[in-house]
């Protein structure tokens, strides 16, 4: 390998027959010896990133735009505030669910603009998210969790300083975050293009109304929030299946698909029951720019 313009003889990783002539990698050196430990995978990530920038800004114009600084803003949100402070020690419920405001308040609002549509949307799945959260917290108690159900969990729990149940518990909110927003601003939408089609309806006719779409949406709703390379062991492990769910890295991923699911399920009403309430009579017209099909 190439090294700042010296050559060094590096040695592969297990399993490395991959790399050939011309490859980035990045090496690790220790004193005169040199390792290849993987491929730089930097360039690919910047064009991916590059790739979908182009596609959100080219395809959605200028709420493509406001949607992609909303993801970067909500990012830098989660990963400079939210997980700091629950790492710490500080309440998981508490920040997660402040980290949850800030990244929608960025998703909703800065995206879709301020209106009774949005905050109804807002207000629907900060519900759902404090319920997943409260949840969270007591199946995680009841079932002995502590977080170490990942390579990276152990990892961070060897470095020490960090509450990894916390982190397990705000994850179960935050991954949850972008399929919940996409429901509750949908519903809302749907709400309010029937709210202007009858400005006459009274609540409990829009949202009788609006949840003849909010079925479909709970016909089909499923939730994983977890890494699909654990199911496999399912069939190859020869530990029966009663046993292996009951291990903490099944029990946890089963718990977040299953929370996960729940919240979007509860998102649907909310939002529906939210929306009619706000905008029955053809209200918010004005601060959404909604014209009915």
């Amino acid at each position: 390998v190439r090294v700042e313009g010296r050559t060094l003889e590096a040695l592969l990783p297990v399993g490395g027959e991959g790399f050939g002539v011309g490859d980035r990698v990045v090496v690790y050196l220790e004193g005169e010896r040199a390792y290849v430990t993987e491929p730089d995978r930097m360039p690919w990530l910047a064009a991916l990133a590059l790739l979908f920038a182009l596609g959100a800004v080219g395809l959605g114009r200028g709420k493509g735009l406001r949607g992609l600084l909303g993801t970067l803003f909500g990012l830098l949100l989660l990963v400079y505030v939210v997980v700091p402070r629950i790492a710490a020690g500080g309440d998981p419920l508490l920040h997660a669910f402040l980290g949850s405001l800030g990244v929608l308040v960025l998703s909703v609002y800065f995206v879709h603009g301020l209106g009774r549509k949005t905050t109804a949307a807002l207000g629907a799945t900060l519900a759902a998210v404090l319920l997943v959260l409260l949840l969270g917290r007591f199946f995680a108690q009841a079932m002995g969790f502590t977080g170490l159900a990942s390579e990276e969990a152990l990892l961070l729990h060897q470095w020490g300083g960090v509450d990894l149940l916390g982190l397990y518990l705000a994850g179960l909110a935050v991954g949850a975050l972008g399929a919940l927003a996409d429901v509750t601003v949908t519903q809302a939408s749907v709400v309010q293009a029937l709210a202007h089609a009858d400005p006459q309806a009274p609540p409990w006719r829009l949202y009788r109304r609006a949840m003849e779409v909010g079925y479909d949406h709970l016909g089909s709703l499923a939730y994983a929030a977890g890494s699909l390379l654990l199911f496999p062991l399912l069939t190859r492990d020869p530990t029966p299946l009663r046993f292996l769910l009951n291990t903490e890295p099944f029990a946890a991923e089963l718990v977040g698909m299953l929370l996960g699911s729940l919240g979007l399920v509860l998102a649907v009403p909310l939002s529906t029951l939210f929306a009619a309430f706000l905008l029955a009579g053809g209200k918010g017209e004005g601060g959404d720019h909604a014209h009915p099909h």
